[in-house]
Order: structure tokens, then sequence, then C-alpha cells
């Protein structure tokens, strides 16, 4: 397929957003090789071509973009004469670039039947256009050539930027330039004004900008220190497109640093280029993660030099394919919903920052709807250690922060937190884990508290502040919670998105959803009102501490069914402004049912108000055995590594990452130095990164090891990190699996009845996703297949997600097979 050759002439006095736009909108296009501006001589209002040539070489960050002059004045002539003047071995595919505005898109639908004339029987002297010149007829008529507007509806045109200089009209001048940073907008407004940059003073920057200092300094340039820099970049950017895909070293002797104020860390850097082809690769995975909130990422959009400054040596490390999704990820787990609610609140800039990586990842973006959907559009990169100053007061900021660890239990963001498997924590002794498996087959794990079931609900927080009740469900909804109204119509816009997206009878199961949370922000409110005002505040201290509690309702059933609807407390949570977990009160969820019960509040209209459902434990019929079984099992990991009963899990997996790290030094014929041992093992083992990998890497003067640990690092460690923590794992769930066979008093409305109608429809369901011709489907059932079928089969299926326990003051789930069974019904199924 012939790639096309978009010319897109006019007289450019000045250049300004609108044309820039458009060009993009054409270069982006998937059948578009490259777009050529032509500029014409005339001056207007002492605005020269140079002077357009220079706003050009700042405000452009398309490589598929150029400008070249022309010495004629009328656009279409411009187009013509350029085909003309094509060399006799000239071959391909041309376009004419317009937009809507004024005439210059209806004389550009002449522009191909022109051509055509002029192939065959020439102008009026006789000149022809090379016959192997071609026409794109319609492939691009799917351009969007609307032109951009300013905020009254008015086209932006060059006119208005001219009469803007002349009367010293920055803002005008800035809405002309709407996609671009204020940076580049003030340097190009110099440019044209002939001012000094030591007119504007360093406060100005600092409160003006958007983007922080660095990307000011960065736009800074004279104009000769900009022609080397874009000769430079230019130089840099053919070396890749020859590697592309391949890693590289980048040598500044080679391709020097000309940006000022940007700090050179190391003379060589090992990057990685990520190409366009590999960028629209990922963008269709992280679209996967924000679809249910109706968000659809636009790497390559009209705002952004994303790509550019993806692969920017100016990056303290290199940023990966595998951490970019993996970033999207987590900002679309934690804060889908706020980002989404942000176009409701006309707040359209946001800064991500993801602090969960060596060097940290920031991400400005903008948000846009489209009439269908809503756009994220990233306005750039970074990785860099210091956190993010956002300059302007109207960006949100969205922070994912790494993994904490609260005394031996292991606590991560969202609403409800995480609460671990006892696998999970790395504090507890071999002994501690002899004696939970103890516990555990006597029916004895009530010892503490008493073990409750961790229920198959959807999960809300609600406190009370200045009068109301308020909703979260995830960190950025505890800082403003919620009110009832809010809440519904928050799940009531999903509804409408899905039945848009899928039809009303596939949204039905949406709707249901709705009508759960409409009713129990109702209930909920309906019964808080009846607690004594001083109670309310004593016990959520004005919005500050939630209960965390689930809605039980039996419309919604994931997998366990439920014959009533409840609403179940769990425990209370206290915050700090910032939305950071303060203190946990475990006893918080009977608390919530005296006091709703005291006001005799505990009967609404749809819910009854429950607390934990303490669940019965027995002692497993072959107790002695088991126990000797899963002891043994201990034992051989202890022995392993010479481990002692009083030795905590840690140092079993510091001594198998150990291991790992020794077998490949001795491959490399590395004698390791006991640092770069110490740093990798607790780097793998431990996710302790005090010690950076541009530090470790200079420390190791093996050039095989070093490249060995760089791509294990990079590709390797979560499949490694699940081989450690297996046998652990495996010990737990097959324990799990043992108690809760052998408890009773499960909330599920027939036990013996649930369990039969999952195995039914887990039978049904592996039938029909074994009769698909999808390699991924069939690979993940496979997976969770065999997980279960480790943990004894369809027998191991209970009616229950799980227990909850205490051992030593520290709260654990305890599941079986409910996670594989769940993963089949309630994320396979829809593969089908």
């Amino acid at each position: 397929m012939d790639k096309i050759t978009v010319l897109f002439p006019g007289g450019f006095k000045p250049l300004t957003g609108a044309h820039l736009e458009l060009a993009n909108r054409y270069a982006q296009h998937p059948m578009v090789d490259r777009v050529i501006m032509l500029i014409g001589p005339k001056e207007r209002d002492g605005i020269s071509r140079d002077k357009t040539i220079e706003i050009f070489n700042i405000l452009n960050d398309n490589p598929n973009i150029e400008i070249q002059p022309t010495q004629f004045n009328s656009p279409i002539m411009a187009a013509y004469e350029y085909l003309f003047a094509l060399p006799d071995e000239a071959e391909g595919k041309f376009a004419m670039a317009a937009s809507q505005k004024g005439d210059d898109y209806s004389r550009s639908l002449d522009f191909g039947p022109n051509v055509l004339k002029y192939s065959t029987i020439g102008d009026k002297s006789g000149r022809t256009i090379k016959a192997k010149v071609d026409i794109a007829d319609n492939e691009l008529s799917n351009i969007n050539v609307d032109p951009l507007s300013y905020p009254d509806g008015r086209p932006v045109s060059a006119t208005d930027v001219r009469a803007a200089l002349q009367s010293g009209d920055y803002e005008t001048f800035r809405l002309s330039y709407p996609q671009y940073a204020d940076a580049k907008v003030k340097n190009a407004w110099q440019t044209l004004k002939g001012m000094q940059e030591s007119l504007f003073t360093k406060e100005w920057w600092v409160n003006s900008l958007q983007d922080d200092v660095n990307n000011v300094l960065e736009s800074m340039m004279f104009p000769a220190e900009k022609k080397r820099h874009s000769a430079k970049i230019q130089k840099l950017r053919t070396f890749l497109e020859k590697n592309r895909g391949r890693e590289f070293v980048y040598d500044f002797d080679d391709f020097q640093k000309t940006v000022v104020g940007a700090k050179l860390l190391e003379n060589i850097i090992r990057e990685n280029y990520i190409t366009r082809d590999e960028l629209s690769t990922i963008e269709q995975a992280v679209d996967g993660f924000f679809r249910e909130f109706g968000i659809d990422v636009d790497f390559q959009g009209k705002f952004t030099h994303f790509i550019d400054r993806l692969n920017d040596p100016r990056n303290e490390a290199p940023i990966y394919t595998d951490e970019l999704t993996e970033f999207f990820e987590e900002l679309a787990d934690e804060y889908g919903e706020d980002i989404r609610n942000q176009v409701d609140q006309n707040k359209n800039t946001a800064v991500a920052s993801d602090y969960q990586f060596d060097v940290p990842i920031h991400m400005p973006f903008m948000l846009k709807w489209d009439g269908r959907k809503i756009r994220l559009i990233p306005r750039t990169i970074k990785k860099q250690r210091r956190r993010w100053q956002s300059n302007d007061p109207s960006d949100v900021l969205y922070t994912i922060e790494s993994a904490l660890r609260t005394g031996n239990v292991l606590t991560e963001g969202g609403a409800a937190g995480h609460m671990a498997h006892p696998w999970d924590d790395h504090g507890l002794t071999f002994n501690d884990v002899r004696e939970i498996i103890s516990r555990a087959l006597e029916g004895r794990l009530d010892i503490e508290q008493a073990v409750t079931e961790k229920t198959d609900g959807q999960n809300i927080f609600v406190t009370w502040k200045d009068g109301q009740p308020g909703f979260a469900r995830n960190k950025g909804t505890i800082i403003n919670p919620m009110n009832p109204e809010q809440l519904v119509a928050d799940f009531e816009r999903k509804y409408q998105e899905s039945v848009q997206k899928n039809g009303a009878d596939a949204s039905e199961g949406y709707k249901l959803v709705v009508d759960a949370f409409r009713e129990m922000s109702q209930d909920v409110t309906a019964a808080l009102q009846k607690v004594a005002p001083d109670e309310l505040q004593r016990v959520f201290k004005n919005g500050r501490v939630f209960a965390n509690m689930e809605i039980i309702y039996p419309a919604t059933r994931n997998v366990i069914a439920y014959d009533k609807a409840h609403l179940q407390f769990h425990n209370l949570v206290e915050y700090d402004e910032k939305g950071t977990v303060v203190e946990t009160d475990l006893t918080g969820g009977a608390l919530m049912q005296k006091i709703i019960e005291d006001a005799n509040a505990h009967m609404q209209n749809t819910f009854s108000f429950i607390p934990p459902q303490k669940i019965k434990l027995g002692q497993v019929y072959d107790f002695e055995d088991q126990q000797a079984a899963f002891f043994n099992e201990l034992k051989i990991l202890q022995q392993q590594f010479y481990l002692k009963d009083t030795d905590p899990l840690s140092d079993y997996h510091k001594s198998w990452w150990r291991d790992v790290i020794m077998k490949k030094a001795k491959q490399t014929n590395y004698d390791i130095p006991h640092e770069v041992l110490t740093a990798l093992t607790y780097r793998w083992a431990m996710d302790d990164k005090t010690l950076n990998l541009t530090a470790l890497k200079k420390m190791i003067d093996n050039p095989e090891f070093l490249t060995w640990v760089q791509d294990f690092d990079k590709k390797d460690v979560k499949i490694y990190k699940k081989q450690n923590l297996e046998p652990f794992e495996s010990i737990f769930l097959r324990l799990g699996v043992l108690v809760l066979q052998n408890a009773t008093n499960y909330l599920a409305a027939n036990p013996n009845n649930t369990v039969q109608t999952i195995k039914t429809e887990l039978a049904q369901l592996i039938k029909d996703l074994q009769t698909k011709n999808d390699e991924n489907t069939l690979r993940q059932l496979t997976i969770q297949l065999s997980r279960i079928e480790k943990l004894g089969g369809f027998d191991a299926i209970v009616p229950s997600e799980g227990l909850v326990f205490t051992y030593h003051g520290h709260t654990y789930k305890m599941t079986g097979a409910f996670a594989p069974v769940n993963q089949i019904l309630g994320v396979l199924k829809y593969a089908r």
C-alpha cells in the first residue's frame, strides 16, 4: 500500500495553532507518510517567511511534518508547481490539505481532477506531471477538517494573531495555540515580537507555566540554539528509526545534549526506544483497563509530544513498554472513576505520578469529551526522582504510592485496603506458620477473635460528614466523599453508557447494580438519621472515619448466592486529610451494628444491617495426618536453606533469591561483591529499592552479568516472584480448602444448593470456553483449572469466598478454591 504525501500550502503569516492542528490530523492518519507545509514569500504586517519557519521549529514536534519555502504566493499554485517540479523518476500518491474555513476546502476538491488533467494533457505551457504521480481520491475522506476555534466559536486565524501581536494582546495570542505548553507559546510570542527573554522574570515563569521549570528552560532557546538542537534531535531520530525496537547506547559524544538546564546524570545511558507501532499495541491493552469508565486513551493525540518525550534521554532512567502498561493499569484500578468524574466537574487537566518504580513516572494529561467517550490525552511523560510540582492549580493530582508495610501486614491503596494472606507476611516465623496450621486444622482460629466470613458482595465505605452521609469507593472519594445523589448518579451514568454501547438487554445486569446502590444509599441515610448526632460525631469524627461495609444484594450475584439483602459491617477505618490510613478498628463492625440496633434502625425498606457473619469451625477429621503432612512440607523448605523454626519467612525468601543470583554470577564468571549481592537480594526479595538500579549498574563491572540484571529486572522478576511464593501459597490454599469444608454457618441461602449451582455453571462455562478458538482464553482457562485441580477439584468448592481470622493481633484472610473459580465465572465468562 502506497503511503500518501500530503501537501499543505499557505501563507502562514504567522503559523497558528490551527495550521499545526490540521497538519497533525493528516500526519497521524495511518496512510500518510508525511505532511509538507509549503510557505510562500510574501510578508504580512511585518511577519516574514523566516519568522514563520522559526515558529514552526519552536512549536512542531511531529517528525512527519516539515516546512518548505516556495516562490509562489498562491497556495493552490504552490501545490501544483511542487508536483510539476518533481524529478522524472518520482512516483507515489499525493493529496492536498485544507480546512473547512473559507474557500480552502472547496479548492482542494479540484486538486485531484486538475492533477489528472495535468498528467495527461498538460498545462498551457505543455508541462506534464509525472505519470507515476497519483492522487489519493477518498483515502483521507475521514480526516476532521473542521477548523480549530476560539472559545467564542470563531475559527483561529492568522489575521487575529497578527492583530493580537500589534495590540500586545497576549491572551488572544495564547488562545490561538491551545494545544501547546505556555513555555512554547511564550517563546513564539517573543520571536514574533522581537523581545528578549530578560523581560520575563523568574517569578513569571514559575507562577504562569503549566509545565515545570525544567520544561521552561528547555523551551527558552535562541533561534541559533534551537536550530542546532533540532539538527541533533533529527540525527538521533534517524539513528533510532534504523534501530527500531533494539536497545542501544546513548552516547553524548555522538548525540550531544543542547537543552538548557538539563542535568547530565551520567555520560552513557542505556535506552530503550519505544516505536509508534509498539505504542499502538500497548494502547489496545491500556484502553481495556479504562473501558469500564468510558475512557479511551489516545497516545498519539493532537495535543501531545508524548512519543518523543517517552524516549527522551533526559529521563533519569529508560521507560519500558511493560512499565508503561503497568503504570496505566494502576492508574485505571485506583483512579478510573475519579478521572471520569473530572469531566463532569469541568476539570480537564491532571497529573498522574507512580512512585512504585525505581525512578517514579509522571504524566500530565488532559481529558476531552467527544460526544461518545472521554479521550485521555497524555501531554508528556517523565521519569524523574523528585516529586512532581504542578504550577497549574487546576491540575488534579493522582498519586500511586508504593506498597507499604504496617507492622507485619501488607497494606495497599484503595478505599478498603488490602487484607493479607498469611503468605504475604514475611515477618511470620516458621513457628508462627506451624501454629496457624495447627489452629486451623483443630478449629481453633477463633482463639483471639471470632472467625468471620469473607462475603462475596460489593464493597462500599460510608461516613457521616456535615450532617449527611458520604460514600467512598476508592482513595479519591475518601478525600471527597460522594453524597447519596452523586453516588447514584455516578452509577446511573455508567448504566447509560453501557446501554449506548451494548444495548438495554446486555446492560440489564448493570441496571441491577444501580438498583442495589440506590436502595443501599436510601437505607443507610435513613438508618444513620435515627442515630443521635453526638454519637455519629464520636464514631465518624465528621468524615475522618469510615465504616467498611459489604452490599449483599441477591439480584447482583457474582459467584455466591444469597437469599436476603444485607448491609454487613466489617470494620472502622480512620484516614488523614490525604486519604492515608491512620488506624483500623477491627471491632468496628460489631460496634456499628450495635449503634444501628440501639437506634432501632437495623431493619430498613430493602436491607437489614448485620454484623460480620461468624463462622463455626470444626476439627478436620484426619487432623493429625494432615498436620504432619503440612509440617513436613515446612521442614523441607527450612532444610533447603538451613533455617531454624524461629527464623522469619523473609529469611527463606532472601536465601532463595540469593541462590538465583549466585547461580547466574557463577555462570558469567562474576566474583560478585557482597554489597551487590545484598542489594539485588533485598531488591527482588523484599522490594527494597533503596539502592536504585542506576547506582547498582555502576557497581557491576561484569558486562554479561550486568546485561542479565537489566533484562531480568525488566522482564522476569514477576515470574520468579510467583515461583518464590508458590510453596507457601500452596500450603495455605490447601489448608483453606480443608478448613472451609469443615466450617458451618455460612451466609449463603442454601449452602448445598449454592455449591451445586457453582459446579453446574462452572462445568457449562468450561465446556463453552473450550469450543472457542481463542488461544489466550484457553491458556487462562488451563491455568485456573490447574489451580482448582491442585486444590482437590470441584470438591474443593464451598459456598463462601473465604474467612477472616486474627493471629497475634493481625488480621488475615484464608481462601480456598474461590479465587480460580471467580476468575472463570467472574472474568473469563465475558470472553465468550
